[in-house]
């Protein structure tokens, strides 16, 4: 009857270890910031077309890029001369292998170093749109017209220094989804005029995208589970020092 008993203590011993070690969730979460790998900016020079009957000319684009050069400064905008977009491209091959779901949020952060001023050609243009398309790590002439608008940014009140913070985490995690390697990002403005991004708060470069990912708690094995195992391991090492006590009798 002891040794029963001694079974039954050892057994339940190990099960209440068991559940304690599975009850013992693990959870992890992380937060990624990204420079963007390449910078650069697609320039569309306008045209002076003269309108004889009217006796005036005025200037007009045709919405494709003609020159391409890095980006050496933070302003883009349209004048009479010419438009700048700007574009930043960032390298997402490192989040390939995260699943989907467990991308909780993502970021485009940036500063504004810049908004219009009492130049009529560099005036406040109102507002700007951040547009999203698959990137290629190269600064190409064809990104002029690319991507799909994300969002608008209203600038009409804005100051030098604001900091913006803007979601992007569907467009991001479509890229993720994909296997694409670089998700894009392009700034234009919507009227004539001029804004500049980075600051104090972003040194180095003028912007920045940030990934958060969700908590991830380790599998919890089934009750059943837990308890066969403990049960078995409480079983084993009860005959393992019956057998040690058998062989030390025969001795």
């Amino acid at each position: 009857m002891n040794n029963l008993y001694r079974k039954v203590a050892v057994a339940s011993v190990c099960t209440a270890l068991g559940f304690a070690l599975g009850a013992n969730k693990e959870a992890s979460a992380a937060t990624f910031i990204l420079a963007p790998t390449i910078n650069f900016e697609v320039i569309d020079y306008s045209e002076r077309v003269w309108y004889e009957g009217d006796d005036y000319y005025t200037y007009e684009y045709d919405g494709v890029g003609d020159s391409v050069r890095m980006w050496d400064n933070s302003s883009f905008g349209k004048i009479r001369a010419a438009e700048g977009r700007l574009f930043a491209e960032f390298n997402i091959d490192s989040f390939s292998s995260v699943p989907n779901e467990l991308i909780s949020r993502v970021l485009f952060q940036t500063q504004l170093s810049f908004v219009g001023s009492s130049d009529w050609e560099f005036r406040n243009p109102g507002s700007f749109g951040i547009f999203g398309y698959v990137g290629n790590g190269t600064d190409d002439l064809s990104d002029f017209g690319a991507g799909v608008l994300l969002s608008s940014v209203d600038v009409s009140s804005s100051s030098p220094g604001d900091l913006l913070s803007l979601d992007v985490t569907p467009f991001v995690k479509q890229r993720v989804s994909n296997g694409d390697s670089f998700a894009g990002f392009g700034f234009r403005v919507f009227n004539p005029g001029f804004v500049g991004l980075g600051g104090d708060s972003f040194p180095g470069y003028p912007l920045r995208m940030v990934v958060e990912t969700a908590d991830v708690a380790q599998p919890v094995p089934e009750p059943t589970t837990i308890f066969g195992s403990a049960i078995g391991l409480g079983l084993g090492g009860w005959l393992k020092r019956k057998k040690l006590s058998q062989q030390n009798k025969t001795t």
